[in-house]
């Protein structure tokens, strides 16, 4: 009985492959292909990034030999080419740098406006929101900065974010808002950020008292 049972079970495994067989075979084919499409578009990224990462070395390299006419294309090259990779962002905020060391302020701010929208890193463009708000501290646009810095929902810089809105705040005049927004500063920073003995001189010019740990 159990050698008939076998014989069974042998037949129907082969009447089945012998109805399904085709389509058994088409699935894993599919399967198959799926998985060398997605090889071979992680390759593609992999090389798209490293173009990228290459165009952008360039870029650095033309800027710091002050090569303009090599430096422009390369930075042209990264918005055509390489639009979905963090390399234009980056490469808009050397420029806009570069800009402000050259007492370029209005150019810089052109620059990092363009560091946003669909496909740039949120991190990236917070940032680029911030060098803004800086810029236009430095401009004596205060309320301006204050509401850059404002329209910022969840900040992933929350101290870099309230030190500004101090910043401006003070240079209005309003040192009870400025203190509050110093010690938010200090309450988001690490006890061993370089910059936080900066942020406790501003806070003690406003009329706090820095806190010895910061808040956790």
């Amino acid at each position: 009985m159990d050698q008939i049972d076998e014989y069974e079970q042998g037949e129907r495994v082969r009447a089945w492959l012998r109805s399904n067989g085709s389509s058994l075979i088409g699935g894993i084919a599919l399967g198959l292909a799926c998985l060398g499409g997605w090889q071979w578009w992680q390759g593609q990224q992999g090389r798209q990034q490293l173009e990228a990462a290459n165009e952008y070395h360039a870029y650095t390299k033309a800027a710091d030999a002050k090569e303009e006419a090599k430096a422009s294309a390369h930075f042209a090259a990264l918005g055509k080419d390489y639009a979905d990779t963090p390399y234009p962002a980056l490469a808009a905020l050397r420029q806009a740098a570069d800009l402000h060391a050259q007492g370029k302020d209005d150019e810089a701010i052109k620059a990092l406006e363009s560091v946003k929208g669909e496909g740039v890193d949120p991190m990236l463009a917070e940032l680029a929101q911030l060098r803004i708000a800086r810029l236009l501290t430095g401009q004596g646009k205060h309320e301006d900065a204050i509401k850059r810095v404002s329209a910022i929902a969840n900040p992933a810089y929350p101290a870099v974010a309230a030190e500004i809105r101090g910043d401006a705040e003070m240079a209005l005049g309003r040192r009870e808002q400025a203190r509050d927004e110093y010690e938010k500063a200090l309450a988001s920073m690490d006890i061993a950020a370089p910059t936080r003995p900066m942020v406790e001189m501003k806070l003690t010019d406003a009329g706090g008292s820095p806190n010895a740990q910061p808040e956790t």
